[in-house]
């Protein structure tokens, strides 16, 4: 009789621990790390946030995604490497990061590549956006998910305005490393200078260099107002920063969950480039009201002449020969 009662009481037990078990298991989250650059309020913070909420909605809370700005994880180099590793999910990183392992996304990085926000949509979207993607997938073991638009890479500085090609020549800039952007000051007469984005702000403090360049969005919420004093809107390059997926994270989802990552990247690209549309000028206004003076240029056809003759032919084997430029132009229907 008591072996009887012990035999019920274990399988009591064992029920209740296997109820228990469910339940944890029906309400455990899958949580998901996404590192970037950038604080919450810039352009990749509108990406992130809104991939976020599209993400946490549609699987109704079952996945948690995390966010970890101003290089909380680590520079954005690191966060890359981690991304291909699996160690980590999702990353927001700039453009010029990715080139160390896919040179051929430096294209994007070309002076004048595009004409006006309409060619930068045509070369984030449609065939352009796969044709990067398959470079990213296939030699660099990520996935572009959402392009996260930042405006023009204006030019600031703490020394004197820029009106002109003769203005920038002598001056120090801070420029993140790229071979590209480097030969693109070099051209105009300045003197760039790599420096990690997180010592931007000190660097520019202690005068290690005159100035930097970056949109109006991110301007601001660096506060490089306090340590900057003039802006010149050229359009040498517009900035493109990829939300990358790790292939070995995506791989570990159901083929649902991956549908629904694609997709929450491409809904929160539109969402960005109707919130850098929409903010851009409204952070503009508060620059100028903080004191920023912002000038646009006179010559600006010879800036582009001089950089399109130099930097193209001296960058274009480096970012993978002229057929992969022709095939980038051809894909956004750009004319060679």
């Amino acid at each position: 009789m008591m072996k009887r009662s012990v035999n019920i009481l274990m399988v009591a037990l064992l029920s209740v621990a296997m109820l228990t078990a469910s339940a944890v298991s029906a309400d455990a989250k899958t949580i998901l790390r996404l590192g970037q650059g950038d604080p919450l309020d810039s352009e990749m913070g509108a990406v992130s946030s809104r991939f976020k909420e599209i993400i946490e909605a549609r699987s109704k809370g079952k996945i948690e995604v995390q966010i970890f700005p101003s290089g909380q994880l680590g520079s954005e180099v690191e966060m890359l490497q981690n991304v291909r590793s699996g160690n980590l999910d999702f990353a927001i990183v700039g453009i010029a990061n990715t080139v160390p392992f896919v040179n051929k996304m430096g294209v994007m990085t070309l002076p004048y590549l595009y004409e006006d926000i309409y060619d930068v949509v045509r070369g984030t979207t449609g065939p352009a956006h796969e044709l990067i993607n398959s470079y990213a997938r296939k030699e660099g073991g990520f996935e572009v998910l959402a392009w996260t638009y930042t405006d023009y890479r204006y030019i600031s500085n703490s020394k004197r305005p820029i009106k002109k090609l003769a203005d920038i020549k002598g001056l120090k800039f801070r420029v993140p490393q790229s071979a590209v952007l480097l030969e693109t000051y070099r051209s105009w007469g300045a003197n760039p200078v790599p420096i990690s984005w997180p010592e931007t702000f000190t660097a520019l403090q202690q005068g290690v260099v005159d100035g930097q360049c970056f949109g109006y969005i991110t301007f601001l919420a660096f506060k490089f107002n306090e340590v900057q004093k003039y802006i010149t809107e050229v359009h040498y390059t517009y900035q493109v920063q990829p939300l990358v997926a790790s292939m070995r994270a995506m791989k570990r989802m159901s083929k649902e969950d991956q549908t629904m990552v694609v997709q929450a990247g491409r809904e929160a690209q539109e969402y960005c480039l109707a919130f850098v549309l929409t903010e851009s000028n409204i952070a503009k206004q508060k620059l100028i009201k903080s004191g920023i003076k912002i000038d646009t240029l006179q010559d600006e056809a010879k800036w582009k002449d001089v950089a399109v003759k130099k930097v193209w032919p001296q960058m274009i084997d480096f970012l993978g020969g002229q057929k992969a430029v022709d095939e980038y132009l051809k894909a956004m229907g750009k004319k060679k």
